[in-house]
């Protein structure tokens, strides 16, 4: 933000006219960042997921598999069904606005917006998050109001965003990255509000969904006002005899879709610390939209060969983003000496930067995984719906959710020990532990759900995995820590900004 300071004085001027000259002294203000607000968010859903975790597998595997609260569960299917639905939604979405704090973060909207949307949004965080997860466990009326009251902040900040970050052709916003714009529009912007809108529409789907099921009122289908698990009725509705109706297939592509742009929210952040530059992050952000619409419309009408053509663009956009700050890494370390530097060097180069070379490496390699998850979905009805194929089609469903969802927070965790300027020891420690627990979890969990049916027992690669979560869980706990300490450091500005030199303008008067 700028501050204009008018200083206006009279001179002599040889035509014998005199003009007043006004000098405009333009001071820089201290950049905004929201550090304070990464690191509560961060704090509230890392309780949240330990609180939720004393009734998972990877903690509940250690005492026999026996809940560590037996008497907050109703373990009927009808109430185990409806908390974890609660479940779903208490989580996603204050983790939803800490991925779009991480935007504002490295995109700079129109200033006097910026009030209003931390109104809406950090409360709705805690109103869903808290409320959801007490509702679940209760069911106490009131809690399931406060949590659908957030929900309703949530979506009336997204419109605030929409307007406060929608681009204006060669006059918002001010700086444009080089490669950023196409005849005057910049694309980062068009990208932004693309994606919001989507998200939104796919929040008005899963809402549409919910208000159907339990009140009837939307098309008046008189169906039984009961909750259901997505990952329960993919399989053709089999749990409602056999075919889907309008209010299944919405909640299917509603769960689809949200993880998916909340990779695409991280993938945005992602382009501007890469550093990605010129013609080719034209195409790339050209690209983006494109994939972007393509995928939420795949997922909006349930056709993976549609869902593929999307995810295939934005899967091109995010490799070639990992491997340009792979690069720019490398060059940051050489500088110089980059040209004549042997592939030893550029990799011990790589190496000396851990934390942001697991974050690069992260968005690069949970592409290469992701790809056979879509080739799955692809031969779903040729294989996966074979009758013997039950249990392996629902735990792949439940795995492939839970996979992208950490993937995501892992790369936010990563980012944020970049961002709050970690330094030394503690800096090298957490790279190199998200990076050994990134590699113990995700590609094993991959295995797991692709194993063949002759593998259907066998847990080794569910082993391995449980081993990488509790090695990731460390690293959350140790990054948590690194960000308190740094949580007062300045950390340089994330948006693109240029010095500003006085004004000087003359006027003449008669």
């Amino acid at each position: 933000m700028l501050k204009i300071t008018e200083i206006t004085e009279t001179v002599p001027m040889e035509t014998g006219l005199e003009t007043s000259m006004e000098t405009q002294e333009m001071k820089v203000e201290k950049e905004t960042h929201f550090k304070k607000i990464h690191y509560v968010l961060f704090i509230f859903v890392f309780v949240q997921v330990m609180f939720y975790m004393t009734f998972s597998e990877p903690l509940t595997v250690l005492i026999g598999n026996e809940p560590i609260w037996p008497w907050m569960l109703n373990d009927t299917v009808m109430s185990r069904t409806a908390r974890l639905v609660m479940i779903y939604h208490s989580l996603a979405l204050p983790f939803f606005i800490a991925n779009v704090f991480w935007i504002l973060e490295h995109y700079e909207i129109r200033k006097r917006w910026l009030p209003t949307l931390k109104i809406l949004l950090i409360p709705s965080a805690f109103l869903v998050g808290i409320n959801g997860m007490i509702f679940a466990y209760t069911r106490l009326r009131l809690f399931h109001e406060l949590f659908t009251f957030g929900l309703l902040l949530c979506f009336i900040g997204g419109i605030v965003f929409l307007i406060a970050a929608w681009p204006v052709k060669n006059r918002f916003p001010k700086h444009n990255p080089d490669g950023s714009t196409f005849r005057g529009l910049n694309l980062e912007y068009f990208n932004l509000v693309v994606l919001a809108i989507c998200i939104m529409v796919s929040a008005i789907y899963g809402a549409l969904a919910a208000i159907e099921n339990f009140t009837g009122t939307i098309w008046g289908l008189g169906r039984e006002p009961i909750a259901f698990l997505a990952e329960a009725i993919i399989r053709k509705g089999i749990t409602f005899g056999g075919h889907h109706d309008i209010v299944q297939d919405m909640i299917v592509g509603h769960l689809h879709i949200q993880l998916a742009q909340s990779a695409a929210m991280v993938m945005l952040v992602a382009f501007r610390t890469s550093k990605m530059s010129g013609k080719l992050y034209q195409i790339v952000l050209m690209l983006t939209p494109i994939g972007v619409i393509t995928l939420s419309y795949g997922a909006w009408v349930l056709n993976h060969y549609i869902i593929w053509v999307g995810a295939g663009l934005l899967i091109l956009g995010t490799l070639t983003m990992s491997i340009t700050g792979l690069k720019n890494i490398i060059k940051d370390q050489l500088e110089d000496d980059y040209l004549d530097a042997s592939r030893g060097a550029k990799l011990k180069a790589l190496f000396s930067e851990p934390v942001k070379m697991s974050y690069y490496y992260l968005l690069m390699i949970a592409q290469l995984l992701v790809m056979p998850q879509i080739y799955v979905g692809l031969t779903t009805d040729d294989y996966y719906r074979l009758p013997e194929m039950v249990t392996l089609e629902y735990n792949f469903n439940v795995a492939h959710w839970h996979q992208l969802a950490v993937m995501i927070s892992v790369a936010l965790m990563v980012h944020a020990i970049d961002f709050f300027k970690v330094e030394g020891r503690l800096k090298t420690i957490l790279g190199w532990t998200f990076f050994a627990g990134f590699n113990l979890t995700f590609p094993f969990a991959m295995a797991h759900m692709v194993r063949p049916l002759p593998l259907e027992n066998f847990e080794g690669f569910r082993t391995i995995v449980f081993i990488g979560v509790w090695v990731l869980l460390v690293g959350f706990v140790i990054g948590l820590y690194a960000l308190g300490k740094n949580l007062k450091s300045i950390p340089a500005a994330a948006h693109i900004s240029h010095d500003s030199k006085p004004l000087i303008l003359t006027e003449k008067t008669a």
